[in-house]
This record gives structure tokens, sequence and C-alpha cells, in this order.
């Protein structure tokens, strides 16, 4: 068993996990294109968010997810400014009631992946409940 599944009480996958091809791109079916009703609700009942996104994908544009936190509606606690990890620009973050919008500077779609360092940081201190 994996350390991620052991954190996570999983105790047997329900399926194998293969690694990716056409044939799960070409059937792949979205089964939801909004979030905004799931987050509205996980940031009422007092649950904090972190949503992140690597400020070089062109695919989910971190513009997309500046335009998503703002239309929640939730109070803007801190406007956009920068963030540092090891003392160098990480990425930017703006601060809502409940929700953090962070963009993962150099990092595309894969941020944890590809900045891992930066990740690490972002998460732990958001878990920590301390700020970026």
């Amino acid at each position: 068993m994996g350390y991620l599944q052991s954190h996570l009480t999983i105790t047997t996958p329900s399926q194998k996990l293969l690694p990716s091809t056409d044939k799960v791109t070409t059937t792949y079916q979205k089964q939801y294109t909004d979030m905004t009703p799931f987050i509205k609700k996980i940031v009422k009942n007092h649950a904090r968010v972190l949503v992140y996104y690597g400020d070089t994908d062109m695919e989910c544009n971190f513009t997309m997810g500046q335009q998503f936190a703002d239309q929640l509606g939730l109070r803007r606690t801190l406007k956009k400014t920068p963030w540092k990890s090891d003392r160098q620009i990480a990425g930017f973050k703006t601060v809502f009631d409940g929700l953090s919008f962070i963009t993962i500077r150099g990092a595309e779609h894969m941020a944890p992946q590809w900045r891992v360092p930066q990740m690490y940081y972002a998460v732990q201190q958001f878990l920590l409940n301390h700020p970026l």
C-alpha cells in the first residue's frame, strides 16, 4: 500500500490505475461544468479552500481561475499580492473569506510535479492556517 493510500485510509484500490491513453481522452465524460455550488457549500460550512493554478498553463489558464474566485461573491480580505518561497517570488495570492487563490510561478498544469518546493510550502502554510 502506498504512502498516500495509507494516509487517506484507502485499503484497496477500486480499480487498477493505468497510464493515460487516447482511449481515456476520447471517452472521458465531464460530470460537472461548474464547481461554484460545491465551493460555496464548502466555504459556507466553514472549511477553507485553496485553489492554485500554474501561471504558464494554457489549458487551465490562471486568469480563468482568478475570475472563478472573484465571481464566488466571497469578501476579499487581501488583494492580489506576490507570495514567496525561499525568499523568491513563487506566484501571486488573492485571499477571500474561506478561500485562497494562488498562482505558481513558472508552473504548468502539473504544478505539484514541476514546482515541488513551492507547492509543498504553499500547501503546508495552508494546512497550518499560516499566511503565505
